[in-house]
């Protein structure tokens, strides 16, 4: 044999090694993770907490303050998003908030809870922010926050259904609006993946 075939033959050896490699690395990559995002450890040992430790009152609060910064926002998307589907979506949230938030005040007026009228420091913010942004930017960072904030809404609903100081009427609503609040989130991640955030 040649000196210039056992050469030939070395290279094709290495060529079909190394492409034995790649093709079990590429086997061994983890799956690419699905656009539903999936409890975390921590977000579950922070519903456990929550469920320990959340009064009425403040479920209320941060209810309210959720439902009408989804609303307030939301009305800022239906004039500053390009995206169709980020209107469609806006749409969906203010409509979804609005009827969560008048069964929330029925509940809290027959509790004797009070009802924050007015946007957090954190919620307020968030509007001012994305009241600046119009067109391709404004749909990103919508889509980003909307993600973000459901996933803690989740949390927060999960978490107020089964609290052991909620009374009856909360749990149920807290229940009976987590569906809802998935099906927002689930959205919310998909949209935050199409625009790219």
């Amino acid at each position: 044999m040649s000196a210039k075939t056992r050469a030939r033959m070395g290279i094709a050896s290495c060529a079909v090694a190394i492409a034995q490699m790649f093709a079990f690395a590429v086997s061994a990559q983890p799956p690419e993770p699905s656009s539903t995002p999936r409890p975390s450890a921590t977000s579950k040992s922070m519903t456990r907490d929550l469920q320990r430790t959340m009064s009425p009152q403040a479920f209320t609060e941060q209810a309210a303050v959720i439902g009408r910064a989804e609303v307030e926002i939301g009305k800022v998307a239906l004039t500053n998003a390009a995206d169709p589907q980020v209107r469609e979506y806006a749409e969906r949230m203010v409509k979804d908030h609005t009827q969560a938030a008048e069964k929330l005040g029925k509940i809290a007026a027959k509790e004797g809870l009070q009802v924050p009228q007015t946007l957090d420091g954190e919620h307020q913010a968030l509007k001012q922010r994305l009241s600046g942004l119009k067109g391709a930017a404004f749909d990103r960072e919508y889509a980003k926050a909307m993600a973000s904030g459901h996933d803690k809404a989740v949390t927060l609903f999960e978490a107020a259904s089964q609290a052991i100081a909620m009374p009856d009427d909360l749990k149920e609503f807290a229940a009976a609006t987590l569906p809802t609040l998935e099906q927002h989130r689930d959205l919310a991640h998909s949209l935050h993946q199409k625009e790219g955030a």
